[in-house]
């Protein structure tokens, strides 16, 4: 508790309630003080105002020790109400006051700065309360207090050296009478001095303290100043007292102790009781000082004894040492709390343990015992025990004999028993580490933090060729630094860095054992850190991997190059044509993909035989690779997709360039070849289509089936040669098919219309007839005229589809309108492609029988005059099985072809338009 003055400053309820609570303090311990003081001086004393006996001196160190020294204001207000109320003049209270306060104030802050215990536990804390608390302390107070009283007149010159001994003397019988209970009371001290049937024993014990003093003190035939023998039992009981329950309740005695004799001395009673007043005080004050000093040693020393086994017994469970001590004769004996845990056995006796050790060791156990016997001093065993938990675990004993009987044989024994299942598991990991160490089939190398061999594996030296004697102390060529700028040094830069990062790092290396052969090893390094997280050790774990990657080199060749002529296969192109892409929209070149088809290649088979034509596809792959170009960054390529079809990517920066290098190629190819022994050089010729980029902006495939088109455009053109794909005539191509896709959906999704316009005779002004008229209801673009869709669709299939649908329609229409009476013809316009149609006749002839009625005879058919003398027989022939059917036709456009009178005689059409 501090002062009010020595807090921060500080406003709201915290600030006023600790103000409140240490004045009330104050309060508290002053009326403590001045009602204690009014008691002391109840005491045998000299004069009115020096006592013997000053218990506000112990009340006040005691709270000043224990609470705070912030309340030596209490401990002033207390003094002056007790010096005033003497009948000491104010002048000379007030700096009594001050004396009394400002000892007890420097002597709880000595004490607090010399780091004294009020457990009073140690011998030191002991000497500290009596020398400085009690002795030094109190010189102060007494002189200051004996001077004001001498000032004011209070006391005479004669007895104020007197007074000043009474007065230092008083205090420090307060301090180790009243202080010395209240400095070491404690709730845990009353629980375990007080409780059950320990608490029946400490009130006894107190009680023949009480007893035995107060017999002495006021028995019968007691006379003054006779001394009892009964006065020497007190120091006795107080001794166990102390060794039994510690300093408080030792302490507390004594002051009751001290109250019987005091008040027996004031009556004239007990063996202090002099004539002279102060010598019998003096006497009494020594006897009790004595008895004080007795329990307050009793006590430190136990204190100390306690301390110094529970930093042995919190030394040996922190090793997990569990400790025993057994008398052999008997076999009973000690066993500290750890071995109970360690064991869960109460029962600290020899026949316990054995009963726990595993049956194989208890052999080994019998036997270290019985050397003991024959004059061994001390054994040393493992041996399993079972747990409390079950199972057995490895224990490790050490024993020595402490006594011996006069035959020289063993009769008590001190050991420790230490758990070592983790180090016996340890052992066991080490011993397996060392054997898989040295048989493992990887390699294993151990350096230090500096790349020095500290230790490989026969695997190792069996893969690299190198001696363990040679590797030792030297440093790897895996860990040697590479030279700058190459690929070994770009893998140990990020080796390193691996390294630092996450501690290890896994990857390919190629290195030379050494009788000089490569090899290539799979190699894991871990980074092997120290307490501080420095790096310690390296440990390399490397694999002979040469045959697996010889194998996988094997396997990517096959997957991605042709067996026969070791050229990139179509696997491989695949990824050469996306990396050449690329590199041309990186670098702004045009990329040429060409597509070769050799020219008359199976009669060089059939003539000379397979193996005949396979030697020339590798003389033609050898052809291709040396015609390429390549430059220090770029480089053309070629590939064989199968068959005589190869695939070439040729670099160029202009479509001339292009043309060049497409014809150098086939220049090359159109060099004899020598197929077979004796016989004459066969000259063969090749086709080729290509595509360039990023003219033709297609994908991959695409720029492929484009080169392979362009191919067989050279091929239908002669061969040997080659085309370049046309990528706007492709668009156009790709345009008109989408057209036609869009006519058929229409047509499926009837968006298509028929409109019909009439044939007037103007000179009767009668209807003849009508024409239908075929029109597109687009749902986006509205009504489309025929002359916009109907030419997309003019030598295909669909035009035949679209002719029936109208024909059908319009007979409906027919149909319907005679139904009504309306007595007309309707004119139907037949494309070329429709009437050349097989079986137009009898698709004609069915869409008539559909209808209820006949309606041959008011259907009238208009053909094209150009499409009616293409073939004139074949049409012929038509229009006379179609008139069979009633059906009446019209020649449309004539007189603008070539037309003459002799095939209109041929023609058996009815109207001329």
């Amino acid at each position: 508790m501090n002062p009010p003055s020595s807090r921060p400053r500080s406003s709201g309820p915290s600030a006023t309630s600790g103000l409140f609570s240490w004045a009330g303090a104050c309060l508290l311990l002053a009326l403590a003080y001045a009602l204690t003081g009014r008691l002391g001086l109840a005491y045998p004393q000299i004069g009115a105002h020096v006592t013997l006996l000053w218990p506000p001196t112990g009340i006040a160190l005691a709270a000043l020790l224990r609470v705070s020294p912030s309340l030596w204001p209490g401990v002033m207000l207390g003094a002056f109400a007790v010096a005033w109320s003497t009948g000491a003049p104010v002048e000379a209270a007030v700096p009594i006051a001050l004396g009394n306060a400002g000892a007890v104030w420097l002597a709880a802050q000595a004490l607090r700065r010399l780091g004294f215990r009020t457990q009073l536990d140690r011998r030191r804390d002991l000497w500290l309360l009596v020398s400085l608390g009690a002795c030094a302390g109190m010189l102060l107070s007494a002189t200051n207090g004996v001077a004001w009283l001498l000032a004011s007149g209070v006391i005479t010159r004669e007895s104020a050296l007197s007074a000043w001994a009474q007065w230092w003397l008083g205090d420090v019988m307060g301090v180790l009478l009243i202080g010395v209970p209240l400095l070491t009371w404690t709730a845990a001290h009353a629980r375990q001095a007080f409780d059950g049937w320990q608490g029946g024993l400490t009130l006894a014990l107190i009680g023949a303290v009480l007893g035995s003093a107060a017999l002495g003190f006021f028995g019968p035939g007691q006379t003054p100043g006779t001394l009892s023998l009964l006065v020497f039992v007190p120091p006795v009981l107080l001794c166990w007292l102390a060794v039994r329950n510690g300093i408080a309740v030792a302490s507390s005695a004594v002051l009751l102790l001290a109250g019987i004799g005091a008040a027996a001395t004031v009556k004239g009673l007990g063996p202090f009781h002099q004539a002279d007043a102060a010598q019998g005080l003096a006497l009494l004050g020594g006897y009790l000082a004595s008895l004080s000093a007795i329990s307050l040693l009793v006590a430190a020393l136990l204190g100390e004894l306690s301390a110094n086994e529970a930093r042995w017994q919190a030394a040996m469970e922190r090793g997990q040492f569990g400790v025993f001590d057994w008398h052999l004769p008997t076999g009973s004996g000690f066993t500290s709390r750890l071995w109970k845990l360690m064991l869960a056995d109460a029962a600290p006796s020899l026949a316990s343990w054995l009963a726990r050790v595993h049956g194989d060791d208890v052999p080994r156990l019998r036997d270290a015992i019985d050397a003991l016997k024959r004059g061994d001093e001390a054994f040393r065993v493992e041996l399993r025990m079972r747990a409390p938990e079950g199972g057995w675990r490895w224990f490790e004993s050490h024993a020595m004999v402490t006594e011996r009987d006069r035959r020289d044989g063993p009769t008590r024994l001190l050991g420790v028993l230490v758990d070592v299942t983790e180090q016996q598991t340890a052992q066991e990991r080490q011993r397996l580490s060392a054997s898989l160490f040295q048989h493992l089939h990887e390699g294993l190398l151990i350096t230090d933090a500096d790349h020095r061999v500290l230790d490989v594996n026969p695997t190792y030296s069996q893969i690299t060729g190198a001696s363990r004697k040679e590797l030792l102390g030297t440093v790897p060529t895996l860990l040697q630094p590479a030279a700058p700028g190459t690929a070994a040094h770009q893998q140990q830069t990020a080796m390193w860095a691996s390294l630092r990062a996450v501690g290890t790092w896994r990857g390919e290396v190629v290195e030379r054992r050494r009788n000089g052969n490569p090899c290539a090893m799979q190699v894991t390094i871990s980074s092997v850190l120290g307490p501080d997280d420095a790096v310690r050790y390296h440990v390399l774990v490397i694999s002979d991997i040469t045959e697996q990657r010889l194998q996988r080199e094997r396997l990517e060749r096959q997957a991605h190059f042709d067996e026969l002529t070791r050229l990139p296969n179509r696997s491989r192109m695949s990824q050469m044509l996306a990396d050449a892409m690329a590199a041309s929209e990186r670098e702004g070149c045009l990329l040429a993909v060409c597509y070769l088809d050799l020219d008359h290649f199976k009669p060089v088979n059939d003539r000379f035989g397979h193996a005949a034509g396979d030697r020339l596809l590798v003389e033609l792959g050898q052809r291709l690779r040396s015609a390429l170009r390549s430059s220090a960054v770029w480089s053309d390529s070629v590939a064989r997709l199968g068959g005589d079809e190869f695939v070439l990517l040729l670099r160029a920066a202009t479509l001339e360039e292009c043309r060049l290098a497409v014809e150098r190629v086939l220049r090359v190819i159109a060099q004899p070849y020598q197929v077979a022994a004796g016989a004459e050089p066969v000259r063969i010729t090749a086709s080729m289509g290509a595509t360039v980029y990023p003219l033709d902006r297609s994908d991959a495939d695409t720029l492929l089936r484009h080169a392979d088109h362009a191919m067989y455009g050279a091929k239908q053109s002669g061969r040997n040669g080659y085309l370049f794909f046309d990528p706007e005539h492709s668009r156009r191509t790709e345009a008109r098919v989408l057209a036609i896709g869009r006519v058929q959906e229409a047509l499926d999704n009837h968006e298509l219309r028929l409109y019909f316009q009439p044939k007037v005779d103007m000179r009767r002004g009668t209807v003849l007839g009508v024409e239908a008229l075929l029109r597109w209801k687009h749902p986006e673009h509205g009504v489309i005229p025929p002359a916009q869709f109907l030419p997309l669709i003019e030598h295909t299939g669909l035009s035949s589809s679209v002719g029936d649908w109208v024909l059908e329609h319009a007979l409906e229409h027919l149909a319907h309108w005679r139904g009504a009476g309306l007595d007309i013809s309707v004119s139907v316009n037949v494309s070329a492609r429709h009437l050349q149609e097989p079986d137009f006749a009898q698709r004609l002839g069915e869409l008539l029988a559909r209808q209820k009625q006949p309606l041959g005879s008011r259907l009238e058919l208009e053909v094209l005059e150009s499409a009616a003398l293409t073939d004139v027989d074949h049409t012929s022939d038509l229009l006379e099985r179609c008139r069979r059917l009633g059906v009446r036709f019209s020649l449309d456009d004539f007189g603008t072809g070539y037309s003459t009178l002799t095939y209109l005689k041929r023609l058996p059409v009815d109207v001329l338009k």
